[in-house]
C-alpha cells in the first residue's frame, strides 16, 4: 500500500469575500469610500455566514475532499483585546462540518483583511504588529488548532504589500514604494512566529486527520513574467527582476535563504529578518497561479503614479478571461518546476478563471490539470489542487462583476446554481479518486480532446 497521502481535490474561498457583513475590517471601511468599481460594497455578499452548511454540502456533492477557507481576524477581535466568543465558535462549527463531510480543511489566518483598529495604527508597518497578530493567532489555535491539519499563515503576502503601497488596489492605497519592503519585513516576522507558535502549541491532535503531519505554509501568488517587447533590453531585465521579487522572494525567505524584498532603483531593500535565516519556516509551498504578465517600461512622466513600470496581463490577440487575463496553462508548469527546486510538498492553493458565461472554465481547468499532471510525472511533489473559487464572490476592487465560482450565486435571491463546468470537474474528480488517486495525464488529455 502506498504511503503517499490522498491527493486533495478542493476549492478555496476567503472570509470577507463570501461571509457577508464583515463590518470591522479595513476593506469594509475602504468600500464605504467608493474605492471599488461601480462603488460596490461587499454587504451581505453570499451570506456564507448563515448558509455555510449548504455551501459545504455542495462541495461534498461535487466529490471534493478538501476545502480552503480563511478566518476573519476582525470577527475574532473586532476591537483590540475584545474577543468575540460567538465568532470563534462559528469557525469551530465550520471545522466540524468539514469533518462531517470529509472535507480536509486548510485554514488561512490572513487573507488580505485586517481589523480596522489595527490598520488605523499602521497595520503591518507597526514595529509591534507581530505581537498583535500573534495574540489573534493564539486565540484561533486554542479553539480549532487540534483539529486542523493544514495551515496557511498569509495569503499572497507580496500581493498584499504591493497592493497597499505600490499598485494602490488595496487599502490604504498609497504610492510609497519603500513601504512595500517594510511591510514584507513585518509580514515575514509574523509568519515565522506564527509557524513556531502553531508547531509549539498543537501537540494533541484530534479528529479524522489527527495522524497526518501538521503542515504550515503560505499561499504565494506567482505570475509568468515576460517583456512586453522581447527586443527591449530594460523590459527583459525587468522580467527577471520581477520574477525574483514577486515570485521567488517569499519562497526564498520561508526556506531560510536571503530575503529579497526590494527591487534595484525601484523599491528600497530592508534588513534581514534574522529569525528566518538558515531554517525552514514552512512545511509546504502553496502556489496561487492565474496568468502571465507583460512588463512595459515607460518614462515616469507618462505614468500616473510616477512609477516607470506597467504590468499587463494579456495581449489583444490572446485568449483571455472576463478580467482580460491571458489563459496561459504552461505557466503553472513553470511555477511548479520553480517550487520543486525547494524540495517541499506543493499545493496549488488557487487556480481559476473569471468566466460569467461558463464557456471557458471547463477547458481552463483541464488544461491546467494537464500541466500539473505532467509535472507530477516528472517528480513534482504536488499534493493537492484547490480551484478558486467554490462560489462566486466579492472580488475585491473589481466588486461583484467577475464570476470565478464553480457555483453561481444569484445575489438577489442568494440561490446557488451548480455550473456545468463544476459538473465536469466533479466527473473528473470522481474518476481520479476512484481509479488514479492523483491527476492522470492520459485521462486528462483524452477528456480534453473528447469533451472540450
Amino acid at each position: 500500500m502506498s504511503n503517499q497521502p490522498e491527493f486533495l481535490w478542493g476549492a478555496a474561498t476567503s472570509s470577507h469575500q463570501i461571509e457577508g457583513n464583515n463590518i470591522y475590517n479595513d476593506w469594509w471601511a475602504w468600500e464605504q469610500l467608493g474605492k471599488v468599481e461601480n462603488k460596490e460594497v461587499s454587504g451581505r455578499s453570499t451570506d456564507h455566514w448563515n448558509l455555510f452548511k449548504e455551501d459545504l454540502n455542495l462541495a461534498h456533492e461535487l466529490g471534493l475532499n478538501a476545502y480552503r477557507f480563511s478566518i476573519e481576524w476582525s470577527r475574532i477581535e473586532p476591537s483590540e483585546g475584545n474577543w468575540d466568543l460567538r465568532a470563534m465558535e462559528w469557525y469551530r462549527e465550520l471545522v466540524f462540518e468539514c469533518e462531517r463531510l470529509q472535507l480536509k480543511p486548510m485554514v488561512t489566518l490572513h487573507h488580505f483583511t485586517s481589523p480596522l483598529w489595527f490598520t488605523e495604527k499602521g497595520g503591518f508597518l507597526q514595529s509591534n504588529s507581530t505581537e498583535k497578530f500573534l495574540k489573534y493567532v493564539d486565540k484561533v489555535v486554542s479553539v480549532i488548532g487540534e483539529r486542523v491539519p493544514l495551515w496557511c499563515t498569509f495569503n499572497e503576502p507580496m500581493v498584499l504589500a504591493v497592493g497597499q503601497y505600490l499598485g494602490s488596489f488595496m487599502p490604504p492605497g498609497e504610492f510609497q514604494p519603500e513601504k512595500v519592503s517594510q511591510v514584507s519585513y513585518q509580514l515575514l516576522k509574523s509568519h515565522v512566529r506564527t509557524y513556531d507558535l502553531i508547531h509549539r502549541k498543537v501537540k494533541n491532535r484530534k479528529g479524522p486527520w489527527a495522524r497526518e503531519p501538521l503542515q504550515v505554509g503560505i499561499a504565494n501568488n506567482m505570475v509568468d513574467f515576460f517583456p512586453s517587447r522581447r527586443w527591449h533590453p530594460i523590459e527583459r531585465i525587468l522580467s527577471l527582476f520581477c520574477h525574483r521579487f514577486f515570485n521567488l522572494s517569499w519562497l526564498e525567505a520561508i526556506t531560510g535563504q536571503k530575503q529579497n524584498f526590494g527591487v534595484p532603483w525601484l523599491i528600497p531593500s530592508v534588513p534581514q529578518v534574522n529569525e528566518a535565516l538558515g531554517r525552514l519556516t514552512c512545511d509546504y509551498l502553496g502556489i496561487n497561479y492565474y496568468t502571465k504578465g507583460y512588463l512595459n517600461w515607460r518614462p515616469a512622466r507618462d505614468f500616473e503614479a510616477d512609477f516607470p513600470v506597467q504590468v499587463k496581463f494579456s495581449k489583444t490577440t490572446e485568449e483571455k478571461s472576463d478580467l482580460d487575463w491571458a489563459i496561459h496553462p504552461t505557466g503553472i508548469g513553470k511555477m511548479i518546476r520553480q517550487a520543486k527546486s525547494y524540495g517541499l510538498p506543493i499545493y496549488i492553493t488557487e487556480n481559476g478563471i473569471a468566466d460569467r458565461m461558463d464557456r471557458q472554465r471547463g477547458k481552463y481547468l483541464v488544461q491546467h490539470l494537464i500541466e500539473i499532471a505532467r509535472e507530477m510525472e516528472q517528480g513534482a511533489p504536488v499534493q493537492g489542487y484547490f480551484y478558486w473559487s467554490l462560489l462566486d464572490n466579492f472580488e475585491w476592487i473589481k466588486g461583484y462583476g467577475p464570476r470565478f465560482g464553480l457555483i453561481e450565486v444569484d445575489y438577489s435571491t442568494l440561490n446557488r446554481i451548480v455550473r456545468p463546468s463544476a459538473r465536469m470537474f466533479s466527473e473528473l474528480v470522481s474518476m481520479h479518486r476512484a481509479y488514479f488517486k492523483r491527476p492522470h495525464l492520459p485521462i486528462l488529455k483524452g477528456f480534453l480532446s473528447q469533451n472540450l
